[in-house]
């Protein structure tokens, strides 16, 4: 077994604007400290618990084909404490959730949970902010204009 320091090192973020609010994930998976794989995506309207969540489910899908000796970074208190079973769940839709998690995990031969601070967490933050920032100007751009302004029927 290799050493933590040869783990491949993932950093997951939720954002919610709201709670629940529009939301998004952000996923940095590094190798020796190196960034070789960033993930940044809309995930609707969610808690930021559950965004949370959604973060780790969408890193455990991906890394599995990277390597299967991972160490997992986050900011959410909750989301560590709970996956190294100190706090219980007891959400509904999180342990849904933490079901579906728990099934992955066992597609790895080690996983460990570390919270970081905030500010250590930074590049998966701002990945999560971006999707929704990005999701938010699609919105707001509206469909292109289809036509003329003389297509009007009425004469």
């Amino acid at each position: 077994m290799r050493g933590s320091d040869n783990l491949i090192s993932i950093y997951i973020d939720g954002a919610s604007r709201g709670n629940p609010g529009l939301s998004g994930i952000g996923v940095v998976i590094m190798k020796n400290n190196s960034k070789i794989k960033e993930i940044a995506q809309f995930v609707g309207r969610q808690t930021n618990n559950r965004a949370e969540y959604l973060a780790l489910k969408k890193a455990l899908e991906v890394a599995i084909e990277i390597d299967d000796e991972i160490m997992v970074f986050s900011d959410s208190r909750l989301v560590v404490q709970q996956r190294n079973k100190q706090y219980k769940i007891r959400n509904k839709d999180l342990k849904i959730l933490s079901r579906e998690i728990s099934n992955l995990e066992c597609r790895y031969k080690v996983i460990n949970y570390k919270y970081i601070p905030r500010q250590e967490n930074k590049s998966a933050d701002l990945l999560a902010n971006r999707a929704i920032e990005e999701m938010l100007n699609i919105c707001n751009s509206g469909l292109p204009s289809i036509g003329s302004d003389d297509d009007s029927e009425l004469t």
